[in-house]
């Protein structure tokens, strides 16, 4: 009876598996399963991030979810909407953060995995405070990664 939904984002956020967006897909249904996996498979990562959009878009399902699993590189490049600059500075990137995390206003548990980049220092201790204050989990793997 579980239920899942996949989403990527960049500047905006979009379900993985083409026609689902704002649906709940059936995890016992292989076709969905498979499909959301396949399409998974099929992306790379392109222009900036705002973890805005993809907070929005997971607190417009229904039901909302009772749980995010968040896999991210860092803070956000952007917030609601593009910037008019093509750098952001360390402390508009946790600005942008801060932002999305009010989206959802610590209903939703959130499960952060952060590959981490170099640069970005604030990153961990913003994803953790994040995992505390929304009662999830903060994982990143080890300092030589990878």
């Amino acid at each position: 009876s579980a239920h899942f939904q996949l989403y990527s984002f960049n500047t905006a956020a979009q379900a993985v598996l083409a026609g689902s967006d704002g649906t709940w897909l059936q995890a016992a249904t292989q076709a969905d399963v498979d499909g959301a996996v396949s399409a998974l498979r099929q992306l790379a990562p392109q222009g900036g991030t705002s973890l805005y959009q993809a907070f929005a878009a997971a607190k417009k399902l229904s039901p909302q979810p009772d749980n995010i699993i968040l896999v991210t590189d860092g803070l956000p490049t952007q917030g609601r909407s593009k910037p008019g600059s093509t750098t952001v500075s360390p402390e508009r990137r946790l600005k942008h953060f801060e932002q999305a995390v009010k989206v959802l206003a610590g209903k939703i548990p959130v499960n952060t995995i952060l590959l981490p980049m170099e640069g970005d220092a604030w990153a961990a201790a913003a994803f953790w405070q994040l995992a505390i204050n929304s009662r999830g989990s903060f994982m990143t793997p080890s300092r030589d990664w990878p």
